[in-house]
């Protein structure tokens, strides 16, 4: 029997996470987005670099189980330490890692309906970026491009001006980019403004989505214009840690399966909420 195309392959480095209360958690975009890709009921499969830690391990264990893995094996995992309290979040770097394979990318690009390239500290390089050219559907989350790392520091916001000319040339072809607040505080406050300098760092192809927590989803859509989605219902009471990371892999999803981008939007808006309620 000839095994169903994933619906989304999300590639990413796995981390470990030392979080405030002490216990050390499996992480990464790759682990957040898959997680509620899977349970949205889309096939998924990953590639991802990781080391041998236990909490690495298990979210290794975790992706497998999701779908068809490729892993590269390194001598360490990217790891933070993380502090959250209401909707403020504060990550130390504690090891940035390796990078993930281009030619595990290659491999597996073509044969999902899209694809998510979510990074957390660099760790995806233009090579891989190209390397997945063969993917129908091309979405990249900015967040791990945008962010400066050094080991024992706080995690500072990077200018796009720091990307440097090749990795905007190909993140200026994927057909989505997506960023937070957090990620363009280094820009400024005006989100129309952070609109700007995103168009004018990645020109006029991609679809443009910035989350703006409880203010809502911006979207700039080079053929319908720009529009403010309110934010979903706040859910209370569990980590916020991988909220963005759902909604980037949902929307990757929904844009997969041929859905209009305001409509991909809004249900991963809706798909991540019901997501954070389900977490423990």
């Amino acid at each position: 029997m000839i095994a169903a195309r994933p619906d989304l392959l999300i590639v990413g480095g796995l981390t470990v996470d030392h979080l405030a209360d002490g216990s050390i958690a499996p992480g990464g975009s790759v682990l957040h987005a898959a997680r509620a890709v899977a349970a949205a009921g889309w096939r998924v499969s990953t590639v991802t670099a990781a080391g041998s830690e236990a909490a690495a391990r298990a979210g290794l264990g975790e992706l497998a189980a999701t779908g068809p893995m490729r892993a590269r094996r390194v001598r360490h995992s990217i790891s933070f330490a993380i502090e959250e309290a209401d909707g403020w979040r504060r990550l130390v770097t504690e090891s940035v890692g390796s990078a993930v394979s281009a030619t595990d990318v290659r491999a597996t690009a073509d044969d999902a309906a899209a694809v998510l390239l979510a990074p957390v500290a660099g760790e995806i390089s233009a090579a891989v970026l190209l390397a997945s050219a063969a993917a129908p559907v091309r979405v990249a989350a900015l967040q791990g491009w945008l962010r400066e790392l050094s080991p024992g520091q706080q995690v500072q916001p990077r200018p796009l001006s720091a990307l440097g000319a090749t990795l905007s040339g190909a993140l200026a072809a994927m057909d989505l980019l997506v960023a937070s607040d957090e990620d363009l505080a280094a820009i400024g406050a005006d989100p129309d403004h952070r609109l700007d300098a995103l168009r004018a760092q990645f020109g006029p192809r991609p679809l443009l989505v910035v989350t703006t927590g409880e203010r809502g989803v911006l979207l700039d859509d080079p053929a319908d214009g720009r529009r403010h989605l309110a934010a979903g219902e706040r859910v209370e009471g569990v980590s916020t840690i991988g909220a963005g990371d759902a909604l980037a892999g949902l929307l990757a999803a929904g844009l997969g399966a041929h859905m209009r981008p305001l409509a991909a939007l809004t249900a991963a808006q809706a798909g991540t909420v019901t997501y954070l309620r389900s977490r423990p």
